[in-house]
């Protein structure tokens, strides 16, 4: 695979990705460039799996470096509105989405990363690679963390 076609093919899963984490459509962009910079350089240590999961993983460490060094929690206005239709199949309005993102915001990492990466469709052989985790620890965490969600929208928490 050249690294043309490495971009355009998974380009979108970063950008949304990073995205999903930041809540900063620049600093999506800023961030996906420099993964895929970073990815190109180190493809050696690419061992095996899907290339999207070492690329996510390597777009969520920028991205912790980066918030440290801000020291500051981004805004959640533009990270809504990618995941307003995966989120809409599964609450009522826009509102209760907007309540399902800012919940998951204030989630701890790891478990912040699996709830963005799953509700992006990345299965969770993929998704516990990224978090160094084992699979098993995912779907536990993301059956708890869909639960609570639904106990806080519900106003039981």
């Amino acid at each position: 695979m050249d690294i043309e076609q490495l971009y355009r093919e998974h380009y979108h899963i970063v950008y949304g990705y990073l995205l999903s984490l930041s809540g900063d459509r620049t600093l999506a962009e800023d961030l996906a460039s420099e993964t895929f910079e970073r990815g190109i350089r180190h493809i050696g240590s690419f061992r095996e799996g899907r290339i999207t999961t070492w690329l996510c993983a390597i777009g969520r460490n920028l991205y912790l470096d980066e918030r440290r060094r801000r020291k500051r929690f981004v805004p959640l206005e533009d990270a809504v509105e990618v995941f307003a239709p995966s989120v809409e199949e599964t609450v009522e309005n826009k509102e209760q989405a907007r309540r399902v993102i800012r919940i998951a915001q204030q989630l701890p990492e790891p478990k912040r990363t699996l709830f963005f990466m799953r509700v992006r469709g990345i299965g969770f052989r993929e998704i516990a690679e990224a978090v160094d985790k084992t699979e098993n620890w995912c779907r536990v965490n993301w059956y708890r963390i869909r639960q609570d969600i639904i106990r806080e929208l519900e106003g039981t928490i």
